[in-house]
């Protein structure tokens, strides 16, 4: 298959929750905790749509001053501050507003989610010297392992872009990236066989290449608000943005047939435990 004159598939990756599992991380009162990695997978013909829904968003609400981030905005904390001073009925509105934008973008929301606490008591990331089960590792070669398939499948070629973080931090996003395209996933074959990973060979034909990109990022913007929203869907399927992303069928896991979801769809990891 000549694979050159594929069309392009961009997977515009965000993390939320914090990546160390000797720190403090998401938990909050309603008991969430997790890390995840992910965003949206959009068609790079369909950018500049995107791209023109966000601006018309911000031409309604000019106090959007700071690139969207769905925490900020959520607790109605820092440049999104002036959320909490609207009265009910502009503030309403807004969140309709929002609502509306992320489910009129032409892309595909996914992840890989992963429950901290769950994540802890299989005893990942406690092997010394092991790697392959940092969270953000693991994170990462799942989604990119259901992002590539989804390609493969699909006849695209997957361009990564990533929200730039710290020198550290990205050298490892990045690394972790080469080492699937040079050596493949590293998961035991037995226990993953069941989610059809691909080979070597597939991921080195299907990923192009990774690139940083700053939080301002029109496209990461709108990555931030689906890794969020995702998060908070794996632990409450209610929480309002993610039940219309749901409804709206803009999650990768209603956008493949019903036998694929498992092996392409959204992955919420280690929540074992959870109801």
């Amino acid at each position: 298959m000549t694979t050159e004159r594929l069309p392009i598939l961009n997977l515009y990756i965000d993390e939320s929750g914090s990546r160390h599992l000797d720190r403090p991380g998401a938990q909050t009162r309603r008991g969430d905790d997790w890390f995840s990695l992910g965003g949206i997978l959009i068609k790079e013909a369909d950018e500049a749509t995107a791209q023109q829904r966000l601006a018309d968003l911000l031409a309604k609400w000019p106090q959007i001053r700071a690139p969207l981030h769905m925490t900020d905005m959520n607790s109605e904390r820092g440049p999104f501050s002036w959320v909490g001073r609207l009265d009910d009925e502009k503030r309403t509105r807004f969140w309709s507003d929002l609502r509306t934008f992320l489910a009129l973008v032409p892309v595909a929301g996914t992840a890989c989610v992963i429950d901290r606490p769950g994540y802890k008591a299989r005893g990942y990331g406690s092997r010394e010297g092991d790697q392959k089960w940092l969270l953000c590792r693991s994170a990462f070669d799942i989604l990119l392992d259901r992002s590539a398939k989804y390609a493969l499948q699909t006849k695209q070629r997957l361009r990564v872009f990533y929200e730039r973080a710290d020198p550290v931090t990205d050298g490892r996003i990045e690394g972790y990236f080469h080492n699937l395209r040079a050596n493949g996933l590293a998961f035991d074959a037995q226990v993953s066989a069941k989610y059809q990973p691909i080979s070597q060979p597939e991921f080195q034909a299907t990923l192009l290449d990774i690139e940083g990109k700053p939080k301002n990022s029109r496209i990461m913007q709108i990555a931030d608000c689906y890794i969020y929203s995702i998060s908070r869907g794996a632990y409450n399927r209610k929480f309002h943005v993610y039940r219309r992303l749901m409804e709206s069928g803009k999650l990768i896991t209603t956008q493949v047939p019903g036998e694929q979801a498992t092996i392409l769809g959204i992955k919420t990891y280690c929540f074992d435990n959870k109801a």
